[in-house]
């Protein structure tokens, strides 16, 4: 397993994502500086990044590469306009050319969300109906360039899929080698989700791992993307579940902290993962 970044330092910035192209190459080379081996480019608007430049940025630091699709799709519009089928089916094949452009082989990405807390059946049946037919056409794009994609594991309300049987019932509609997991295990977290079932549930799938701490408070804006050592979740047990499953992917930080506070995350995940084959 190596760490590696998918988020900024506090104040790096003036706005906020989705970065634009000088903004993601400033990243880089500010992940490089922590120390990270590997650096996640997402979430995006893609028309203003160009691949060319942060594959040669990416190349020069000998960094390992993947891309994220992320922001939020709306699933009542997915459901009743046209538009935003188009809109998801535009942003994951840009994504996926961005993997080929940047010489990466995984693009992970969202299901829908609603800003009600629950959809009614209807809605909620048409949405993911729909979202299986997107996903399928972008497995079969993402195939014919030799790109592998993973869906975020996003299984509660407000999203589309309600509880890890549910996740894993659309997930497993397609093979493994066409669709993987990127597990979220701060959101997992607080959510309430096991997330010792959820890894022994993905293992077969799992291609990427979404790391921050977090608390189990209602609202998730303040419960999670904390600092490691700032939330309640048991980090060393989550490594040694991540070990026991062989899990060589990426722990990728996804933390709202400053360099330091991001800096101190990635050093106690190393240290963890060391003590953890230590011991076994």
């Amino acid at each position: 397993m190596i760490v590696a970044l998918h988020s900024a330092p506090k104040d790096l910035f003036k706005g906020k994502p989705p970065y634009g192209n000088r903004e993601f190459l400033n990243l880089i080379q500010k992940a490089f500086s922590m120390g990270f081996k590997g650096f996640q480019v997402g979430p995006l608007k893609f028309q203003s990044v160009k691949g060319e430049h942060l594959k040669n940025l990416l190349d020069k630091f000998e960094m390992e590469r993947n891309v994220h699709v992320g922001g939020l799709f709306d699933a009542e519009e997915l459901s009743r306009k046209s538009e935003e089928y188009s809109k998801i089916s535009r942003e994951l094949r840009y994504g996926i050319l961005l993997c080929q452009q940047i010489s990466s082989n995984l693009m992970s990405f969202h299901p829908p969300f609603s800003m009600k807390p629950y959809l009614d059946e209807e809605t909620l049946c048409k949405a993911r109906n729909l979202f299986l037919e997107l996903t399928d056409k972008a497995l079969d794009f993402a195939c014919s360039r030799g790109i592998h994609l993973a869906l975020e594991s996003f299984c509660y309300p407000p999203f589309i899929f309600h509880g890890l049987d549910d996740f894993m019932d659309f997930v497993s509609k397609f093979p493994p080698s066409k669709l993987g997991i990127l597990m979220d295990v701060g959101h997992l977290y607080q959510a309430k989700i096991d997330l010792e079932e959820a890894i022994e549930r993905f293992k077969s799938r799992l291609c990427d791992a979404h790391i921050h701490d977090a608390t189990q408070q209602n609202n998730f804006r303040v419960a999670t993307h904390l600092p490691i050592g700032k939330g309640t979740m048991n980090f060393s047990r989550l490594i040694d579940c991540l070990h026991q499953v062989r899990y060589g992917g990426w722990l990728t930080l996804e933390i709202k902290g400053t360099e330091k506070e991001i800096v101190q995350s990635k050093t106690i995940l190393e240290n963890l993962m060391k003590s953890s084959k230590q011991g076994r």
